[in-house]
């Protein structure tokens, strides 16, 4: 009898400490580098929209306006017979397809433009080929970034972006990749961006207010792979760098799910994630 007291008493204090070393491996999940990186690569792969967007509402083209960037016409694509200039954007049937087209389009930054946030630097080349006018719904426009950089991070991948409606774009961002040079993150995603803000300066992205919904994957500069859902829209403004408000659930691999939340709306670099109960602040560095 006096045995099985003994024996059971062991059972119990294993348990506890069973339960103890759990609970502190519960609390011990400060694991943030997904949530940031996610972040950093979110704000400005989704910030590159609004870019081409001001360059190609209302025109023939997509025409360059007093902004940031120097855009240049490259010509029909794989037509090397064809001078470029404007003529590659004339639709003379009006069938909606540019008559030389596909037709690719760059917007230069050269080395450095400092964007309508103040802070955000660009250098390098926003390369777009479309086939048909910007206005034309559900026409898919090809983004491509070459020796692209913010801040002296560089962005890489292609971004697809199609217009269902006056003001919805679905993005893609495929094989996406950010680095400094000492770190690495992969980005990927499928996001439906909408313009809430900005609508009677239609060639102006100083003012443009996006909303965004979908989802991310990604591996992040740990090599710890993650993936995301928003669940209340985020809100980024073209003259603030960071996103403003919103929420999204966010797993990294081997984690449980944390709930990122952005704030209620104010331009700075504080968010919050939530874990296991607890609520942990970090900069949206």
């Amino acid at each position: 009898m006096k045995k099985n007291i003994i024996i059971s008493a062991i059972l119990i204090a294993s348990s506890i400490i069973t339960l103890e070393s759990c609970k502190k491996k519960e609390e011990a999940d400060g694991e943030t580098q997904s949530v940031v990186d996610n972040a950093m690569c979110e704000q400005q792969f989704m910030a590159i929209t609004p870019v081409v967007n001001e360059k190609g509402i209302n025109q023939a083209g997509i025409k360059k306006v007093n902004s940031c960037g120097n855009w240049i016409i490259l010509g029909a694509l794989g037509n090397a017979t064809i001078t470029p200039s404007a003529n590659d954007t004339i639709d003379s049937d009006a069938d909606g397809l540019y008559d030389n087209g596909p037709v690719t389009f760059q917007i230069d930054f050269g080395t450095g433009c400092l964007s309508n946030d103040g802070t955000t630097n660009r250098t390098g080349i926003i390369q777009i080929t479309t086939a048909k006018r910007w206005k034309t719904y559900n026409n898919t426009a090809t983004i491509d970034l070459i020796n692209y950089k913010v801040n002296n991070i560089t962005f890489s991948g292609q971004i697809k972006i199609t217009k269902p409606d006056s003001v919805t774009f679905v993005t893609e961002v495929i094989n996406g990749h950010c680095t400094d040079g000492n770190w690495n993150i992969d980005y990927t995603c499928t996001k439906t961006l909408k313009q809430i803000g900005g609508f009677s300066t239609k060639t102006d992205e100083s003012d443009d207010v996006i909303s965004i919904e979908g989802s991310s994957s990604g591996v992040n500069r740990e090599g710890r792979s993650f993936s995301t859902t928003i669940t209340s829209p985020l809100i980024k403004k073209s003259n603030c760098k960071w996103i403003t408000s919103g929420t999204l659930d966010l797993t990294p691999s081997g984690l449980k799910a944390r709930t990122v939340d952005y704030g209620a709306g104010a331009c700075d670099d504080d968010a919050t994630y939530t874990v296991n109960g607890q609520t942990i602040s970090f900069k949206l560095k």
